[in-house]
């Protein structure tokens, strides 16, 4: 869950770059959702840059209030967001360990907690097919915990070789 804030100047900075990185309609709920703060405190904020002549305000045909930033542009660059809703998923790490207990516990949940989805149902079926003749079903376990510890590993290598430069990596 996200943090709420309460403080006008961070609200305004979030303003600012909801303003500059987005082509959003600059309104109460839309930077009360990229704030992220209460409706009341966005519609504070925006209403005192009004009132300092910081804002133009408009009101709609529908009636809703539509505030505009004198001069605003889009600004190219690295890091600006081209939507309020991100499109990719945020990067993840997978504990290698985590992924073995997983699969010692069931075949194929390691891969799935790496992200492996065709691969943790193949696991899953061929271990589940080999118990049925009983020793190949163990051997074939240990295979699924060795591979599912290969995923994990190999989810966090590609993860760290796709961070700019200079990044620390944070798990998630």
């Amino acid at each position: 869950m996200t943090d709420r804030t309460e403080d006008a100047s961070t609200v305004e900075h979030r303003l600012l770059e909801l303003a500059y990185t987005t082509d959003a309609k600059i309104t109460a709920t839309a930077l009360a959702y990229f704030a992220p703060c209460s409706i009341e405190v966005a519609s504070r904020v925006l209403e005192d840059l009004a009132a300092h002549d910081r804002l133009t305000m408009e009101v709609e045909d529908d009636g809703s209030i539509v505030y505009q930033l004198r001069g605003r542009q889009k600004l190219a660059g690295p890091k600006a967001p081209t939507a309020l809703v991100p499109t990719a998923l945020p990067h993840r790490v997978a504990d290698p360990l985590v992924a073995a207990m997983l699969t010692v516990v069931m075949p194929g949940a390691g891969h799935l907690y790496a992200g492996r989805v065709a691969a943790a149902v193949m696991w899953f079926f061929v271990v589940g097919i080999g118990y049925a003749l009983i020793f190949p079903g163990l051997l074939l376990h240990l295979f699924s915990i060795m591979s599912a510890t290969a995923s994990a590993r190999r989810l966090n290598t590609s993860r760290m070789q796709a961070l700019p430069p200079g990044q620390l990596f944070v798990g998630g």
